[in-house]
């Protein structure tokens, strides 16, 4: 079970479309708008890993492609992109002290490889050319980990308080 919707090239190419359109820079600021809004530990996020980097204006447009990318394919099906909490931070935190660092890369990429191989294929597509390759794609994979963990954790909720709910009668009990 995937916890975000699969991503197909289709997604990729509207939105590589969207950026030519209205130019990288254009679309970034909107979509960095958007996020500190709605999903301000993404764009947190992302602004520390581009800080790391040579030329974090072009690592941020990644990050907000990808972002944009993973949007129209939740929406595509019906679906909103989760809103990553302090509490899934935490646990993103706890499995980073778990595992360390290396390992917890390499495990969230193969799960990123296993799920949305077009995904990742965009992410290191944009990562390649980069003097710091190893630090974006940290990035991207932890951002998508981070997603997905809050996706389960919201799936979780739903169905849980769906269970909680108390059952309404259809008709009237028998005496």
């Amino acid at each position: 079970m995937r916890a975000l919707p699969p991503v197909d090239e289709i997604f990729w190419e509207r939105v590589a479309r969207e950026f030519d359109d209205a130019g990288p820079a254009t679309r970034t600021v909107a979509v960095l708008d958007e996020l500190l809004t709605d999903n301000p530990h993404y764009i947190e996020t992302a602004t520390g890993c581009a800080r790391e980097c040579r030329d974090p204006e072009r690592v941020l447009t990644g990050f907000a492609m990808f972002y944009r990318i993973i949007a129209l394919a939740a929406r595509d099906r019906g679906r909103t992109v989760p809103r990553i909490t302090n509490d899934t931070s935490d646990v993103i935190i706890a499995l980073l002290g778990e595992f360390g660092e290396e390992r917890f890369t390499f495990l969230a990429t193969e799960m990123l490889h296993a799920e949305n191989p077009y995904l990742l294929q965009m992410a290191d597509s944009f990562a390649s050319p980069s003097d710091n390759h190893s630090v974006i794609m940290q990035g991207f994979v932890l951002l998508y980990k981070a997603l997905s963990v809050q996706a389960v954790t919201d799936g979780l909720r739903v169905t849980t308080a769906a269970r909680s709910t108390p059952r309404k009668r259809l008709s009237p009990p028998k005496a």
